[in-house]
């Protein structure tokens, strides 16, 4: 009885020594401690952490440098000078024609010089101008013929049916305006889907991040128990076999190690593809910029499911893009509907030549001319009509399905948060009994009571369960960051005051 006593004190201080070197060497971590697992904390706390990469950040460098939004920009600079040139139909013009007839029976010299002013003032066009004609004319030439300093005239044009509402000068302005919105909402949809990528990424590189801690103290406990396991079996309270096991288990460990150092490599190099400085040049995010854990899951219970579609019916740019489209098909209906009418222009003109001359062309004239142009078989208008009116209708039914479509992702989006957010407390739950287990299964093997297999099988599953909730809680915010692109958050930000 003597001798166990002194044998069972002997394990203890071997123990107790073993121990105390291994915390004078961390003295914040217990060696023995349950895994690293998720830390959770409030996400102020952790992305106020010195150095820690923060979401925002690097939404910023997708705003600001990822490369397919700045050539999405460069679409809303296409549209913009589209839109320009359309604006070029109501330029200014300057017209002229020069005319000699040096041989002949009748030999003269004449010049006109006109200015145009188209507006989009329904449809009324201003002209101006000044001619000269010196010489002799033939009788049914005569008014090329002008007094000595020249004739200048100066008159409108006033349509009074076809084209007074609309031409296809004031048509192609408003496609053209609309054209610049649709480029808008391109650049829209398209920051909406990439910023759900790069989060989606961002949480990736998180969730591999605090797996590898696991897999790191995983490998840290066999090797921390590697000299304590060969001290115990030199005074033979242990099998050699247990040495071995643990030595089998430590190769297991690293190569698990490997693998999630490189999961978390790859994580990196992916998330580098939207983190990028001013000028476009790739970062890649060091461990040392991980935060320490992720935030805690949202509170679901707030989440509005009527709101949110509502919500996402307002902001979601597919609507609009529909909405846009419509409006270009029915300038296309309204050009048709302006061809069936007669024309019927009122022009009005004043001119009033100068220097000396006839009397005749002395006095002021003032001249009003009625223009009439009937159309007679109008199969191309009522042609565009048809087509037109067509495109609205499948339009009103691809934007009927479009927003059927929003609010079933939108739902999607909801169910997915809930049911990820409900998997985290489970999980959790799992967790927590998992590293009793181990902390049991590890007393026992220390009283002699258990073998490595066991204390290796209770940690391998404690492991596993971090592992787990690790991915739960990267799958709920993964649904999070769909739920927002759904209800389009990040226009609903820019836009709501």
């Amino acid at each position: 009885m003597k001798h166990f006593h002194m044998f069972l004190i002997t394990i203890l201080f071997l123990y107790g020594i073993f121990s105390l070197s291994v915390l004078n060497a961390d003295p914040k971590k217990d060696p023995f401690e349950s895994l690293h697992g998720p830390n959770i904390y409030e996400q102020d706390y952790i992305f106020k952490q010195p150095g820690v990469l923060g979401l925002d950040e690097l939404l910023k460098a997708v705003d600001k440098s990822y490369p397919l939004v700045l050539a999405a920009e460069k679409l809303l600079s296409e549209a913009e000078y589209n839109y320009l040139a359309a604006e070029g139909a109501f330029d200014l013009q300057f017209k002229s024609i020069g005319t000699t007839k040096p041989i002949g029976f009748y030999t003269n010299n004449a010049a006109d010089a006109m200015f145009e002013k188209p507006t989009p003032l329904g449809g009324t066009s201003f002209f101006a101008g000044y001619r000269i004609g010196r010489g002799t004319f033939p009788v049914y030439d005569g008014r090329r013929q002008t007094n000595d300093y020249g004739e200048v005239r100066a008159g409108a044009i006033f349509p009074l049916m076809r084209n007074r509402e609309i031409d296809k000068n004031r048509a192609d302005l408003r496609k053209a305006d609309i054209d610049r919105k649709l480029a808008e909402l391109s650049i829209q949809k398209l920051k909406i889907e990439v910023i759900k990528e790069a989060t989606k990424r961002y949480w990736k590189w998180v969730a591999t991040g605090q797996e590898y801690l696991v897999i790191k103290d995983l490998l840290a406990l066999a090797k921390n128990r590697q000299t304590q396991i060969y001290d115990r079996i030199k005074l033979g309270d242990l099998p050699k076999i247990e040495g071995t096991d643990n030595d089998r288990a430590i190769l297991q460990r690293e190569s698990q190690f490997v693998a999630a150092e490189r999961e978390l490599q790859k994580a990196a190099i992916d998330l580098s593809l939207f983190l990028r400085k001013p000028d476009g040049t790739l970062i890649l995010p060091t461990t040392d910029r991980l935060p320490i854990g992720f935030p805690i899951p949202i509170d679901y219970k707030k989440i509005d499911m009527e709101n949110s579609i509502k919500l996402a019916w307002k902001f979601r740019p597919e609507l609009k893009d529909y909405e846009y489209k419509r409006d270009k098909a029915r300038i296309d209906q309204e050009m048709g509907f302006n061809s069936l009418k007669p024309q019927v222009d009122l022009m009005v003109a004043g001119s009033q030549d100068m220097g000396p001359g006839s009397v005749v062309r002395s006095k002021p004239e003032l001249e009003a001319s009625i223009i009439l142009n009937v159309p007679i078989q109008t199969r191309r208008p009522r042609g565009q009509i048809g087509a037109a009116e067509a495109r609205v209708a499948q339009l009103d039914q691809e934007y009927q399905f479009s927003k059927d479509k929003i609010m079933t992702e939108v739902q999607d989006s909801i169910s997915e948060v809930i049911a990820s957010a409900k998997r985290v407390d489970v999980i959790k739950n799992e967790v927590e009994l998992a590293r009793k287990l181990e902390v049991l299964e590890r007393d026992r093997f220390n009283l002699g009571d258990s073998n490595l297999l066991f204390v290796n099988i209770r940690e391998q599953t404690s492991a596993e369960a971090a592992v787990r909730e690790i991915k739960a809680l990267f799958d709920h915010h993964v649904s999070v960051a769909h739920y927002q692109a759904a209800v389009a958050q990040s226009l609903q930000i820019n836009q709501l005051p």
